[in-house]
């Protein structure tokens, strides 16, 4: 009997290619569905920027803490927007939906949903495309360890 593959369905799946590995740090792209382009990433601690950056611009998952600003004040209509408004709802019509199930990176690929960021840090699912193996991660430092230790056992 064949194994089933694992498969991520989610507005915020993002694919995570790693195309090489420098001073033991990984390089590589982010691709999510709503471009046709891809996000290049120098690095780990540049990747989970990256990714938060989209998190905060789909508004999805929303974050439980704001980021705190001394110099800048927020409309009152932006902080109590229409709950049944999503921002990623918005991203979606305009740009439509686009496969990620089919990249790859040359040395391995991961797709990541982050179902909450709660805690100041993330807790979510993700899929180790070459072994099919589905792992939950309670924070973004549990992700980094997962995909570490499966580009170990490569």
């Amino acid at each position: 009997m064949s194994e089933a593959k694992q498969m991520l369905f989610a507005r915020n799946v993002i694919c995570i290619c790693i195309e090489k590995k420098e001073s033991g740090d990984y390089i590589g792209l982010l691709w999510h569905q709503y471009s046709d382009d891809s996000i290049e990433f120098n690095g780990v601690s540049d990747m989970l920027m990256l990714m938060d950056d989209l998190y905060d611009e789909w508004d999805f998952p929303q974050r439980s803490l704001e980021k705190r600003e001394f110099n800048k004040t927020r409309d009152h209509e932006e902080m109590n927007g229409d709950p049944d408004n999503l921002v990623i709802d918005k991203v979606q019509a305009a740009s439509g939906v686009k496969n990620v199930q089919n990249k790859r990176g040359s040395l391995g690929t991961f797709f990541v949903q982050v179902k909450f960021r709660q805690n100041a840090t993330w807790q979510g699912t993700v899929i180790h495309e070459e072994s099919n193996k589905k792992f939950d991660f309670t924070s973004a430092m549990g992700l980094v360890e997962i995909i570490d230790k499966s580009m170990s056992s490569n």
